[in-house]
């Protein structure tokens, strides 16, 4: 009889566990499909934020693109107003040179990137366009051999943006010309030139909006992974622009 109770006490136990495994099996598969439906769901919304926030960005980035053409415009037709008065011959071909300058900002200014050979062959034609204005005030130096790759680039306008920042806020004169280089340091593309703004109660001097080189800094930042770096003394400007690396995907998605 013993014997009996004892074999139906275990086989009571044995069905308990079984019981309780089973259960217990049961939760964790409802607990799985809960969660994989709460990851789902997660993961559904945060795709939904990411598509908003690169609409968001995308947007931030086409709103600094159109701040890049009346700030070129603006600055050109103030001189070419200049021009005007003193050589209407010369003013002529600055204009030609202007309009082929502008024809190439219009075909690139919605790129978010350029080829850094490309533009370096813009910033050449940009310079002698500003030596036609400026003559004998500048003395630029692009060295040989900045571009290692086609798969180098950087962002539209940046060697031409502060180029013009150079031009526009120190003094130059033949006597005196500005010195200005582009050159390359390790993944950085270089546009330094002498530090000598002009007296604060000079005709000549500008208040800076500071509407370029901060456009230049947020285009960077929304883009890359990396920002400009500027360095200032007492005799020099520099501003390195990063280089991009298209097959290292240093642009961000």
């Amino acid at each position: 009889m013993n014997g009996l109770q004892n074999s139906a006490v275990e086989l009571f136990y044995i069905q308990l566990v079984m019981f309780i495994l089973i259960s217990n099996v049961s939760m964790v598969r409802s607990c799985g499909i809960i969660l994989k439906q709460k990851n789902d769901e997660n993961l559904e919304m945060a795709q939904q934020l990411k598509g908003e926030s690169e609409k968001a960005m995308k947007a931030q980035l086409n709103m600094l693109k159109l701040q890049l053409d009346p700030h070129f415009m603006f600055n050109s037709l103030g001189t070419l107003s200049s021009i005007i008065e003193e050589d209407p011959r010369k003013a002529s071909e600055f204009t030609v040179r202007l309009a082929h300058i502008y024809k190439y900002i219009v075909a690139h200014i919605s790129d978010d990137t350029v080829s850094l050979n490309e533009s370096l062959r813009f910033i050449r034609d940009y310079c002698h366009h500003i030596e036609m204005r400026y003559t004998g005030n500048f003395v630029f130096t692009i060295d040989a051999g900045i571009c290692h790759s086609d798969d180098e680039k950087i962002l539209p306008l940046s060697l031409q943006l502060l180029v013009e920042n150079a031009v526009k806020h120190n003094q130059h004169s033949e006597e005196h010309p500005l010195a200005i280089h582009i050159y390359r340091d390790g993944d950085y593309v270089c546009v330094a030139n002498a530090f000598v703004p002009y007296p604060e109660e000079s005709p000549s001097a500008f208040s800076s909006s500071g509407i370029g080189i901060k456009n230049l800094f947020d285009r960077y930042k929304l883009l890359t992974a990396f920002v400009p770096i500027v360095l200032q003394s007492e005799k020099t400007y520099m501003v390195k622009v990063p280089i991009i690396m298209m097959r290292q995907h240093q642009v961000l998605p």
